[in-house]
């Protein structure tokens, strides 16, 4: 099957815990229909299984054939679970074999030799904005899962989180999928991202908004909990903390201005691209924006983040 990377869930559980996300890993990787432990040494299972069950999920990307209506049956001194799968064992290896030469096509094609960890990242971030849409309507299964994302070309946000984790595993980037909320055309709901390790640095990844804004946005590469809590919400005491950073696209790329004046030189010195963003860290409004000095062509404005994309053309 599929390479498992950074397991940060498996890190969070107690060691009775861990014992069962093992269990549970071998089992589901054997396509195993039922598991069934009993307690040891007449010691009571206090134990949360659904929690462990999705946190074996959300650090197995690899794992995208159980389906959730999975039975539990538990009582004090003995756990049964019974799996259903979305695919036989033999479906989901085929399945897998697609995954792998996606993911070959994904290291020929943006991931060169020494490239940095940063620099890997990067890659990753536009393999997935160039050859995967958003969806939102008509969703099946794998629109959640790695198979919507490298195979079918079009998922959710929990696809996107689960794709980017994947291939940043087989890049030796530790990664993460961050379960919380966002706001979303002025509604708050469930949504999916990353959080990831860069020598040292943690920081969120919203590859899913990035990828909604258009090639070349990087509104959600690498920020730290302030900026990403500008719309997202999420538990801040299992996650990471996420500190600033000089990772962050606009930091690390000079397209931050800390005033109007630095704005328009951003602007000036990358006039002549088919497109960039910069990050202003000074109160803006839309109308404000024009009279930046923009070159023509389109621009888009998000302003929780104070980010505006420049694309040339009508």
């Amino acid at each position: 099957m599929l390479r498992a990377g950074s397991k940060f869930y498996f890190s969070k559980l107690t060691d009775g815990e861990k014992n069962l996300y093992n269990h549970i890993s071998e089992t589901l990787g054997r396509f195993d229909p039922a598991l069934s432990i009993h307690a040891g040494m007449g010691k009571p299972f206090t134990v949360d299984i659904k929690k462990i069950i999705t946190y074996v999920l959300l650090d197995n990307p690899g794992i995208f054939y159980l389906n959730k209506d999975y039975v539990i049956k538990q009582t004090p001194m003995y756990i049964q679970i019974c799996f259903n799968y979305e695919y036989t064992q033999a479906e989901a290896e085929k399945l897998s074999g697609e995954i792998k030469e996606k993911i070959v096509e994904f290291m020929c094609g943006y991931v060169e030799p020494k490239m940095t960890p940063l620099a890997k990242q990067l890659a990753v971030h536009k393999y997935l904005q160039a050859t995967v849409k958003p969806e939102y309507l008509d969703i099946d299964r794998d629109g959640y899962s790695v198979v919507g994302a490298l195979i079918r070309r079009s998922c959710v946000c929990e696809g996107f989180a689960k794709a980017y984790k994947l291939l940043c595993d087989y890049l030796r980037v530790a990664s993460i999928v961050v379960s919380g909320d966002a706001m979303r055309e002025g509604k708050r709901e469930s949504h999916a991202w990353n959080i990831t390790r860069i020598v040292g640095v943690t920081a969120h990844t919203d590859m899913t908004w990035d990828t909604i804004a258009g090639i070349g946005s990087y509104d959600y590469f690498n920020l730290c909990d302030a900026d990403i809590a500008a719309d997202h919400f999420f538990d801040t005491e299992l996650y990471p903390k996420c500190a600033p950073n000089k990772i962050n696209y606009f930091y690390k790329n000079g397209l931050v201005a800390a005033n109007e004046d630095e704005a328009k030189r951003i602007i000036t010195k990358n006039a002549d691209k088919d497109f960039f963003s910069a990050k202003f860290l000074f109160p803006i409004i839309q109308e404000q924006i024009t009279g930046f000095g923009f070159p023509p062509g389109k621009l888009r404005f998000n302003d929780t983040q104070n980010v505006v994309m420049f694309t040339k053309g009508d």
